[in-house]
């Protein structure tokens, strides 16, 4: 069953779609309310601005689900898999979230009021702004949950982390130039400096962007953390995890971000030219204004990514898949362009597999 048939026997009347799977489906904006939905597949779906008040969802795997601003009052989601799902201004007044795990998940000014969150997993959870009165958090793991950001220095980061510290999420990250500090940095200073797998999740680090080029980055969790205006050329992200991050007039040139999450991030205007993005994840990216100059995209993926006004020019798109990528209109100047580009059994959007003649 795809989105189109739950709607239609939706509106018919039909209630009853305990352990369906819709992963990564489109359901956004929709009336679903009372939906019986008990241990349904419903990884990655688009639930944005749903009515989903009363619904069953028990059991269900929402993990990594869009539920921004849905509507969960009075929802049963008992033993739910929230992780990593955006719930960023949703409201759960008196929603049943007994033993839900909501590891990583995004609670943004969430509404929590008279929620039942007895025994549920907060660990890593974001809930800034989030409204939580009368909400019952009995038996629940809140120790690392984000209530507040604090600042911290860079260099106080840098110094924790030398001695094992992985974590800090969630932060306002401070450069010596933009605080009590008598001293200034120089682009370049940060060159060769390993934080490898550290997390700054959910973190602020945009007074840090003019510095970042050559650092080393490898396998950090960096879900959620804003790049706009940074310089990371040279640095090394292999591997790391940057889900719904933002890259709007950022450069990239000649850094490393093979296997690298790039799930849900948000790229215009930027500069990525010999970038390495082999084996990298653009699922439902958003990419606009973009021009991926002789990057290695060898077994990148695209599905459900939207590209507007995006050029490939002698790009390596060996193994590629662009399946369910949406390309504009054809041959519109809002569409994709590929110049002098390597194709080797490139998977394109409607399933086609191109090769260079």
């Amino acid at each position: 069953m795809d989105a189109e048939e739950l709607l239609r026997r939706y509106a018919d009347g039909e209630r009853d779609f305990s352990e369906i799977s819709l992963v990564d489906a489109n359901l956004a904006n929709m009336d679903l309310s009372g939906i019986e939905l008990s241990g349904a597949d419903l990884r990655g779906a688009n639930l944005r601005e749903t009515n989903l008040s009363g619904a069953h969802l028990a059991s269900s795997n929402l993990s990594t689900a869009n539920l921004s601003r849905a509507n969960l009052s009075n929802a049963c989601l008992e033993e739910a898999d929230f992780s990593d799902a955006d719930l960023g201004l949703a409201d759960l007044e008196g929603a049943n979230l007994s033993h839900a795990n909501l590891w990583g998940a995004d609670l943004t000014d969430a509404y929590l009021i008279d929620a039942n969150c007895t025994s549920a997993n907060f660990s890593m959870t974001y809930l800034v702004g989030a409204k939580t009165k009368r909400a019952n958090f009995q038996g629940a793991q809140i120790d690392t949950a984000i209530f507040q950001r604090e600042k911290m220095l860079f260099t106080d980061i840098i110094n924790r982390y030398a001695v094992g510290e992985r974590n800090f999420s969630g932060l306002i990250v401070e450069s010596p130039n933009c605080s009590r500090e008598r001293r200034s940095w120089e682009l370049g200073q940060l060159k060769g400096l390993d934080l490898s797998g550290i997390i700054l999740r959910n973190s602020n680090i945009q007074q840090l962007g003019p510095y970042m080029n050559g650092v080393i980055l490898r396998g950090a969790d960096l879900t959620r953390v804003d790049f706009d205006h940074s310089n990371f050329e040279g640095a090394d992200l292999s591997n790391a995890i940057l889900r719904e991050t933002g890259f709007f007039q950022s450069v990239f040139a000649h850094a490393n971000l093979s296997g690298a999450d790039l799930t849900g991030a948000g790229f215009a205007e930027g500069s990525f030219w010999c970038a390495d993005f082999s084996r990298a994840k653009f699922n439902k990216a958003s990419i606009s204004s973009l021009g991926f100059i002789t990057n290695n995209l060898t077994e990148a993926t695209f599905k459900g990514a939207r590209l507007h006004s995006v050029d490939f020019d002698e790009a390596k798109l060996t193994k590629t898949d662009f399946r369910e990528a949406d390309f504009g209109v054809k041959d519109d100047i809002f569409g994709v362009e590929f110049r002098d580009c390597h194709f080797e059994e490139t998977l394109m959007p409607d399933g086609s597999v191109r090769n260079n003649s």
